[in-house]
């Protein structure tokens, strides 16, 4: 504790500590009181809360790097970042970062998550590694956690493929990696591992690229009629709220099918099979785009039988 004689430079702490983030327990084992402290944190103050017990030496809004400081010292040494936020410190690609931190800490510990903050408890800590100062989960189990809290398919199924490639994943070793782990949020990463292990199973069929495209229900193997009642085309897959007409064809050389069907408006996506191999992610944005641009305009006046 330093002597009633010491002079602390306050406002000089901030080179002290990582990242200008600090627990209220290490000021005050300086020798800065407590109401000192809160009275900088107050509105307008030179210092803000971070986190519970938790401080920010700057008045400027946190940085992604001050959160992920401030809440390992909220969790403690044992603690480690996961989720996006360990991948991005990896150095891997993924376009949901900004969201919840995530953190692990050994199950008996007892610390809520937060508006902020997601807090797994675990009884199958990995063994961290340091990232840019950062105690960080694994890539592979920081990509599992990530596949768990995501919720567009498309986008985990990008994010898994790509990091698999970059990092020499073994998609068995984390099938069995996440059986171990928590249910929650399992079952769709469950299925993309599942695929990955199987060679015959990258191609996918079109029900599945619809359902990974997020647009609604489709019908399908539909004919679709002009108001007089003369057929114009044929669907694999039909959108009748929207007028949208989907086509699988041989091959990208294949003449076109039902051109009538582009005369009357309709929207009509045309996909080579071989395109369904591997690239079932890009033609599902295709989808997507499609069926986004089919609403902008007004339905054509088509029937589907």
């Amino acid at each position: 504790m330093p002597s009633s004689r010491t002079v602390i430079d306050i406002d000089g702490l901030a080179t002290v500590f990582p990242h200008q983030v600090a627990r209220l327990s290490a000021l005050v084992a300086l020798g800065i009181s407590a109401p000192s402290v809160y009275r900088r944190c107050q509105p307008g103050g030179r210092w803000r809360t971070l986190f519970p017990g938790v401080l920010l030496l700057s008045s400027n809004p946190p940085t992604r790097a001050q959160l992920v400081q401030g809440a390992l010292c909220l969790a403690g040494p044992d603690a480690m970042v996961s989720g996006h936020d360990a991948l991005h410190l990896h150095g891997a690609h993924t376009t949901e970062a900004g969201g919840q931190l995530h953190l692990l800490v050994p199950h008996g510990r007892q610390l809520r998550s937060g508006k902020t903050l997601i807090v797994e408890r675990t009884r199958r800590m990995p063994q961290p590694v340091l990232r840019k100062g950062f105690l960080t989960a694994p890539v592979s189990r920081a990509l599992l956690d990530t596949l768990r809290a995501m919720r567009h398919p498309m986008a985990m199924r990008t994010l898994l493929r790509e990091t698999v490639l970059r990092y020499h994943l073994n998609p068995a070793d984390l099938l069995c990696e996440l059986s171990l782990g928590s249910a929650r949020g399992s079952a769709f990463p469950r299925r993309l591992l599942a695929e990955l292990t199987d060679p015959r199973a990258v191609e996918f069929s079109p029900r599945r690229v619809v359902q990974l495209s997020g647009v609604p229900k489709p019908r399908w193997n539909v004919s679709v009629r002009d108001e007089g009642g003369d057929m114009i085309g044929w669907a694999d897959a039909w959108w009748d709220d929207v007028g949208m007409a989907w086509r699988v064809v041989e091959n990208s050389l294949a003449g076109l099918t039902g051109p009538e069907l582009t005369r009357t408006g309709v929207v009509v996506v045309r996909t080579a099979k071989s395109h369904l191999l591997g690239d079932a992610a890009e033609v599902a944005e295709e989808l997507r785009r499609a069926y986004a641009r089919a609403v902008r305009r007004p339905r054509p006046r088509v029937v589907a039988a």
